[in-house]
């Protein structure tokens, strides 16, 4: 009878406990967390030029290249921790280093889409970090370069429905790469239907396959 009695006063507690909950959550005293979103459609805007190596171009009025990375990187990496550019001065190649994005102990470096030489760099990017993952095609620039010779960068470059059908392609060959490489760790990585990656899946990956995403998706193949 004893046992018994110590049962219910355990289950009692239990149901007070769940019932204190539900009101606290119903009052906005208790935070609910929110699901991770899945990746949302592309949104490349019009006029800008696309770089296999994910990067954007913006020709500006005075000819130089305003560069960032475009919204498969930064949905792939999610919200970003720190952001560094090569200082002002530095000459670039196209496929050299022009800004290093940390995220959750990973980092990737993101590559110039053209020769030239940095102009300008972002401090709102480095200081408020955020605002490359939330407008990647606006406050969320990088640098500027200017280019070696105008004509010869732009060539190479993808722009208006070209460059959106080939990102929408590649967040395809994004998620069939995720799905590829899934394990028990990488189970959070999908959606629930499996078709779309969830925002920040690449920080799910392991070491090699960090790389291997690197490899794919932020260098000039």
């Amino acid at each position: 009878m004893t046992a018994i009695l110590v049962i219910l006063m355990v289950v009692a507690i239990f149901a007070i406990d769940a019932i204190k909950l539900s009101i606290k959550r119903r009052r906005g005293e208790v935070a609910v967390p929110e699901a991770v979103p899945s990746f949302s459609a592309v949104k490349f805007p019009k006029g800008l030029f696309l770089g296999e190596n994910h990067s954007w171009a913006r020709l500006t009025e005075l000819g130089e290249l305003k560069i960032g990375m475009d919204e498969l990187l930064t949905q792939a990496l999610g919200f970003v921790d720190e952001v560094e550019v090569v200082p002002a001065g530095t000459r670039v190649r196209k496929g050299d280093r022009l800004a290093t994005i940390h995220r959750l102990g990973h980092k990737i470096e993101v590559t110039s889409p053209v020769d030239g030489t940095v102009v300008a760099i972002n401090d709102n990017a480095v200081n408020e970090p955020y605002g490359v993952h939330q407008d990647p095609y606006g406050r969320g620039w990088l640098a500027t370069v200017w280019p070696t010779e105008h004509t010869e960068a732009l060539r190479d470059l993808k722009v208006g429905e070209r460059a959106a059908a080939w990102l929408n392609h590649e967040v395809q060959r994004f998620t069939d790469f995720l799905v590829a490489r899934t394990s028990p760790e990488m189970v959070g990585a999908l959606a629930a239907d499996g078709a779309h990656p969830l925002v920040g899946a690449a920080c799910s990956l392991d070491e090699d396959g960090w790389k291997e995403f690197e490899q794919e998706f932020a260098r000039i193949r």
